[in-house]
């Protein structure tokens, strides 16, 4: 009996365990970024490279500041996709957007204040529909939606009873269904005994 207990307790705890684990952070642990490094041709003929780390320490937190209606500290790994793919090798649509509305300043503006040419990126494509799914780029970004994803928009955020707690409710019933089952062949293997 103990050991059917054990087992169970353990079989829980690893099934709780896989279910809560979260999407990869954006730096590994040697302070190297996830992130691409996006090369960028500012208007003036200059060309830089906006690595990966600058992408994770300055430009996503920038932009996740910026956005007034949604907590993006609240859900850090969706915010990792606002400019890349899934996949985090790429830019997805609003990201090249971006990238093109900040290729519009010249090189000696980013390198004086990136911090106005972010903005000015982030106001030129404010109203842009990046993704093509009927939602401008910063009512997404304000509803906590990823404006590079035709499959990410407002609306969809929102989960059923079921969306929310159904793997729950599988798990719990499938943990009762095992002790039941215990519990009634160990009856029937005592009445055998008998």
């Amino acid at each position: 009996m103990r050991k059917w207990i054990l087992a169970l307790a353990l079989m829980f705890l690893v099934i709780v365990s896989s279910v809560s684990v979260m999407g990869a952070p954006p730096i590994s642990g040697k302070g190297k970024s996830n992130y691409p490094t996006i090369t960028v041709i500012f208007s003036d003929g200059k060309v830089y490279d906006i690595t990966g780390k600058m992408w994770a320490t300055s430009i996503i937190p920038y932009v996740e500041g910026r956005i007034n209606g949604y907590n993006w500290e609240q859900h850090p790994d969706k915010s990792q996709y606002i400019f890349f793919d899934k996949a985090l090798k790429g830019l997805n649509p609003y990201g090249l957007d971006f990238v093109n509305a900040m290729s519009s300043a010249t090189y000696e503006q980013f390198k004086k204040d990136m911090f106005v040419v972010l903005s000015m990126a982030l106001n030129k494509t404010a109203n842009m529909d990046s993704d093509h799914d009927g939602y401008t780029n910063l009512y997404e970004l304000e509803h906590g939606t990823l404006p590079g994803f035709a499959d990410s928009h407002p609306g969809m955020n929102k989960k059923t009873y079921w969306q929310a707690n159904g793997g729950y409710i599988v798990i719990g019933a499938l943990m009762l269904s095992i002790f039941v089952l215990y519990f009634v062949f160990n009856k029937e293997s005592e009445k055998e005994k008998i």
